[in-house]
C-alpha cells in the first residue's frame, strides 16, 4: 500500500504545475479576449462614408456606405466617395484613390481629394497624390445667395465651366456670358453665389457670372490635370454649339408634315400612265442617297 501511494503522491506532483500552467494560459486567453472586446467596443465611430459604387474599407470591399472609424484606410475604385465625419469635416476622394482618415487628422497616399476642414485638422498628402482645400463651414453647410469674387483657373469639365480659387484651392461651377473664350486662362471673376448644386465634381459651389477679366494666358495646365478637365472648349462647343451652362431655351420643335409631297404625288400619276415599272423608277430618281 505504501508503494502505491508513493507512486500516486509522484505523479500527483508532476500533474499540479501542468494544471497551474494550463489555467493560468487560459486566464491569460480570457483577458487578452476581454481586453480587445472592450476596445473595440470602446472605439467611437468618426464618421461614414458613402459611394455611388464599389470601395473598401480596410481592404474589406463595401457597396453604397460604411461606418467609419479611427485611423480606417478608404480606398475608391472606379467610383468617387464622400467623407462626412461627425466634427464636420469632408472629404470627397476621387476614383482610385486612396487615404486613411483619424479624427482629428489624414493621410492622401494616392490619388485626388478634395477636403474641407478647419485649419486646426492636420493633413499630409503624399506625392502620388493631389489634395484640394475648400472652405469649412461646419455642420450646418448652407450656401447663400450675395456677391462673389473668385480669382484663378478656369478650365472646362463635360459641359460646366470650373474655377479653382488660387487662394482657397475652392473648385467653383461657372455659368454666364463669355466664358468660352477665358478657359485655360487665369482670370477674376465677379458675380453672385448661388444655392444651385453643382453638377459636376469637384465643384462644391456655383457662380452666377457677372463680369470676368483676364489676368495672364495660360498657366492651367496642372489645375487641369487635377481636376480631369480641358484648357479649352471642343470644337463643337466652340463652333456655336451651345453648352449646358450657357444654352437658350429650346425652341419648339417644327411641325411635321404628314401629307404627300409634290414628288410622289407625280410618281403615282406616273405610275397610272406608265405602269409599276415608271412608279418605281420615278420614286427612285427622287430619293437623294445618304452614304455620300
Amino acid at each position: 500500500m505504501n508503494v502505491i501511494h508513493l507512486h500516486d503522491a509522484k505523479y500527483s506532483c508532476c500533474r499540479k504545475p501542468a494544471a497551474r500552467i494550463l489555467i493560468a494560459v487560459l486566464a491569460r486567453s480570457v483577458f487578452i479576449f476581454s481586453f480587445l472586446s472592450a476596445v473595440v467596443v470602446a472605439a467611437p465611430a468618426i464618421g461614414i462614408v458613402t459611394a455611388s459604387g464599389h470601395f473598401s474599407v480596410e481592404g474589406s470591399q463595401v457597396w453604397g456606405n460604411a461606418t467609419l472609424f479611427d485611423g480606417a484606410t478608404v480606398e475608391t475604385s472606379t467610383a468617387s466617395s464622400e467623407l462626412t465625419l461627425r466634427n464636420g469635416v469632408k472629404l470627397q476622394l476621387g476614383a482610385e484613390s486612396r487615404a486613411r482618415i483619424w479624427q482629428n487628422r489624414m493621410v492622401l497616399e494616392k490619388g485626388l481629394a478634395q477636403l474641407a476642414a478647419p485649419a486646426s485638422y492636420e493633413v499630409r498628402a503624399l506625392e502620388s497624390a493631389k489634395l484640394i482645400r475648400a472652405p469649412f463651414r461646419g455642420k450646418a453647410f448652407q450656401v447663400t445667395q450675395g456677391p462673389a469674387l473668385h480669382t484663378g483657373c478656369m478650365v472646362y469639365k463635360n459641359g460646366r465651366f470650373l474655377l479653382q480659387d488660387q487662394m482657397t484651392q475652392e473648385v467653383i461651377e461657372l455659368t454666364g456670358p463669355d466664358l468660352s473664350a477665358n478657359v485655360g486662362n487665369r482670370v477674376e471673376a465677379r458675380g453672385a453665389a448661388s444655392s444651385a448644386t453643382p453638377s459636376v465634381a469637384p465643384a462644391t459651389s456655383t457662380m452666377t457670372v457677372a463680369s470676368i477679366s483676364p489676368q495672364s494666358q495660360g498657366g492651367c495646365l496642372s489645375v487641369a490635370a487635377a481636376l480631369d478637365a480641358r484648357t479649352d472648349v471642343p470644337p463643337a462647343t466652340a463652333a456655336g454649339v451651345p453648352s449646358p451652362a450657357t444654352a437658350p431655351p429650346s425652341s419648339p420643335a417644327p411641325s411635321v408634315h404628314t401629307g404627300m409631297s409634290k414628288g410622289a404625288k407625280i410618281a403615282i400619276v406616273g405610275a397610272i400612265a406608265g405602269g409599276g415599272a415608271g412608279a418605281a423608277l420615278a420614286l427612285s430618281g427622287g430619293k437623294k442617297s445618304t452614304s455620300q
